[in-house]
């Protein structure tokens, strides 16, 4: 099987591991799954999204990912050995391949976000590993994010503990994944305080804070992120964005794919909490000139996250949370050259990285159409 590793490592599991420094979905579940079919069936599914490999075809696919599921199952009914870090892998790795199967299955069930919160209740209620502390949080996190900003949801992973979103310290001795892995858990609090959380199989902590001392938190962290930037996630070079030679995006080049990562999340929180608070000013004098000064910053940062993604485009996180702004700001570009960006970049993010883009630029071209364009 050296030959599935290979290309898994190479092609697949690096975007796992771009908030771990020590890259556990590369270096240490190959070595897991010899020996457990728990994580070599959702392993061996990568064939079916674009990956040739040998003696693998489509029902190859469908094969093991039934197999994993029954694996899963009867890991579920065992009292010897509950939900433990390899169940919580092999979820992880098929919850990707339910997002990128829509364009197949015609939507997005989210079958295994479900699985993914039992095995979060189990492992609080026992004891969690390690290993799932460290490292599967970031990447959970990080599909939850993307799935409550796609289809505007509650929040629904248990975020156990609390977290003082105020504090912030830039002189710390944090690096690039300490920063990347914190910001992933303030956009958790962000949805959660902006949609709420899913009352199904979860029990919320008590928060002693108020909603207006929540608020000020949250934007305590982003204003402090503006103004106190870790001196490492500043941009190795930056280039304006020129639309009239057709450049519309800008471009920054950042050190590594851990930093676009954390830089783009901050922008989508950004735009959360711009509209959340615009959710109370509506009316009145000088609203009219707040909503377009809204409907800017909404697409300025669109921007900037998708100048982040066509500077490290082989980055498929990258480019996929380009392509989760785009969901959410893509409707306020007036622009007729900006709009044919917009469709030539997420046309790309399906032919390079196999993430389904038709239905939201379907739904774009609707919402273009019934504005004036420039």
């Amino acid at each position: 099987m050296s030959h599935l590793w290979s290309a898994l490592g190479l092609t697949f599991v690096l975007q796992f591991d771009t908030t771990d420094r020590d890259r556990h979905y590369v270096m240490v579940v190959p070595q897991r799954a010899v020996y457990n079919p728990l994580l070599m069936g959702p392993n061996q599914v990568i064939e079916f999204h674009g990956i040739p490999l040998p003696e693998l075809n489509k029902e190859s696919a469908i094969h093991y990912h039934n197999k994993c599921i029954s694996y899963l199952m009867d890991t579920s009914t065992d009292p010897a050995n509950p939900c433990n870090d390899d169940a919580l892998t092999a979820i992880t790795i098929l919850r990707y391949h339910e997002q990128v199967d829509t364009h197949l299955t015609g939507s997005d069930s989210e079958t295994y976000i479900n699985a993914i919160q039992a095995v979060f209740h189990a492992q609080q209620e026992d004891s969690i590993g390690l290993f799932s502390i460290v490292h599967h949080p970031p990447r959970t996190l990080r599909q939850e994010i993307w799935s409550v900003l796609l289809y505007r949801r509650p929040f629904r992973l248990p975020l156990y503990g609390t977290e003082d979103c105020s504090q912030f310290e830039p002189d710390a001795a944090a690096d690039d994944f300490d920063w990347a892995n914190r910001i992933l858990v303030w956009c958790a609090y962000v949805l959660q305080f902006c949609f709420g959380t899913s009352s199904e199989n979860i029990v919320e902590s008590e928060d002693p804070k108020s909603r207006t001392e929540q608020w000020n938190a949250l934007k305590a962290f982003e204003h402090n992120w503006d103004t106190h930037l870790p001196p490492h996630y500043k941009p190795l070079a930056y280039k304006e964005r020129e639309p009239d030679l057709g450049q519309y995006f800008p471009r920054i080049w950042q050190a590594n794919g851990c930093q676009v990562l954390a830089l783009q999340h901050v922008e989508l929180m950004r735009i959360i909490l711009a509209v959340h608070s615009a959710k109370n000013q509506r009316l009145g004098i000088g609203a009219q000139a707040a909503n377009l000064a809204l409907e800017e910053l909404l697409r300025e940062a669109t921007r900037k996250i998708c100048g982040l993604a066509l500077s490290n485009c082989r980055d498929q996180p990258a480019m996929v949370t380009a392509g989760v702004g785009v969901s959410l700001c893509g409707e306020y570009f007036r622009d007729e050259g900006e709009q044919r960006a917009i469709v030539d970049f997420m046309a790309n993010l399906e032919s390079q990285h196999a993430w389904p883009t038709s239905a939201v630029v379907d739904a774009l071209r609707v919402a273009w159409a019934s504005h004036p364009t420039s």
